[in-house]
């Protein structure tokens, strides 16, 4: 059942992603104030998903927390659901919904990745899992921009916040049904939170993480918002992000075969450096087509970062510390999001797109020279776990 909470779960992150900026542009939100929106769960987790992580890692009921985040999400999202005539596009209102959706939604994706950690070390390869995600997030994408070109659909009426609303249900229905497999370990204390932080090989990818994700933040905030002012429909939106979880999931489905060639500091690197090259091509693309076929390199920008990442915290991280693990790697990208949403908000409103991406294609020089600065450290600090 893991599979269907990651296909539903994805299913928001898409629509929050591709159409909620565009929903609040419509809704007369200054780049600003939709910076400010959306950067309120990077901000959130840089604490939150750690609470919700470390009860479940001393409950041992993984399952349980996840119900209750998954829950919490959905009903906090109702607002923005609701909300009609000047309260709909009240900033204050927005800004409420949004706060009390996150605090629950942070701590969804790093609980999912503990469960499935936990097949992963039975034998389950963790792409082949996450993979249904990648699918949810497609159809969510596709069916969403179709719908708003087929009902001609104002942008900022309630259907995009509607389909949103929907796949944050799914996702709580499906957690339902998921349970946690009883593991033989001792409850973990606050002392051992301290010592995997004092661990070079996870503090490094913790900072690459946070470095790389700050760069992703133009992509992640603005680029629909981008495609939209090219007077590209919104089914086209639609396809642009498709054709980057396409390539993300090929990655994590082939992933278990690269590791067993590639060190994981060479993968990481690669994604930096791949990325740096498409932000500088989005910056200077100047054909709609072209720009679509650029999420092609999303495989490598996400897929592959989010693989080897994921490898190295499934080798590294002791069982009852699992869930506590994933929170720290979701809280350092986070981190990294929390500062380029911030940041990207006031540079849009003074710059347009362009400059944005070419800044992440700058920016994307940091996380690679940590990588590649740090190689014995990373190497160091992984075993051999080729299943994931």
């Amino acid at each position: 059942m893991i599979e269907v909470f990651y296909f539903f779960f994805f299913q928001s992150v898409a629509i929050n992603m591709a159409y909620m900026p565009s929903h609040l542009r419509a809704l007369g939100l200054p780049g600003r104030e939709i910076a400010t929106a959306l950067a309120v769960a990077p901000i959130l987790s840089l604490a939150v998903p750690l609470g919700w992580a470390w009860l479940a890692d001393r409950t041992r009921r993984h399952d349980r927390v996840l119900r209750i985040v998954a829950c919490g999400a959905w009903l906090g999202f109702s607002p923005l659901v609701l909300a009609r005539g000047p309260a709909a596009r009240s900033f204050s209102v927005i800004l409420a919904a949004y706060l009390a959706y996150a605090v629950f939604a942070v701590g969804m994706g790093g609980l999912a990745d503990a469960l499935a950690v936990v097949r992963v070390r039975a034998g389950a390869i963790y792409g082949r899992l996450r993979l249904w995600g990648s699918v949810g997030f497609v159809v969510a994408a596709v069916v969403t921009g179709a719908a708003i070109g087929a009902l001609h659909a104002d942008l900022a009426g309630p259907l995009i916040p509607l389909a949103m609303w929907l796949a944050l249900g799914g996702a709580f229905v499906a957690s339902t049904r998921l349970r946690s497999v009883r593991e033989e370990a001792t409850r973990p204390h606050a002392a051992d939170i301290r010592a995997l932080l004092h661990a070079p090989g996870l503090r490094l990818l913790l900072l690459a993480g946070a470095l790389h994700w700050a760069c992703m933040a133009p992509y992640n905030v603005f680029f629909g918002i981008f495609l939209r002012e090219l007077g590209l429909p919104p089914v086209a939106w639609g396809l642009a992000y498709s054709i980057g979880v396409v390539a993300e999931m090929l990655v994590l489905l082939y992933f278990h075969r690269l590791h067993t060639r590639f060190s994981l500091d060479a993968l990481l690197a690669a994604a930096f450096l791949v990325s740096a090259l498409r932000w500088l091509a989005v910056c200077r693309a100047r054909s709609p087509v072209a720009l679509i076929l650029l999420q092609s390199l999303h495989g490598m920008t996400f897929g592959m970062f989010w693989s080897a990442a994921i490898a190295m915290v499934a080798a590294t991280v002791p069982a009852p510390l699992r869930a506590t693990g994933q929170a720290l790697l979701v809280m350092s990208i986070n981190l990294g999001g929390a500062i380029g949403n911030l940041s990207t908000g006031a540079l849009y409103d003074m710059s347009g797109p362009r400059t944005l991406f070419l800044l992440a294609a700058i920016g994307e020089g940091f996380p690679l020279l940590v990588v590649l600065r740090a190689r014995h450290h990373l190497r160091a600090a992984i075993p051999t776990a080729r299943n994931t």
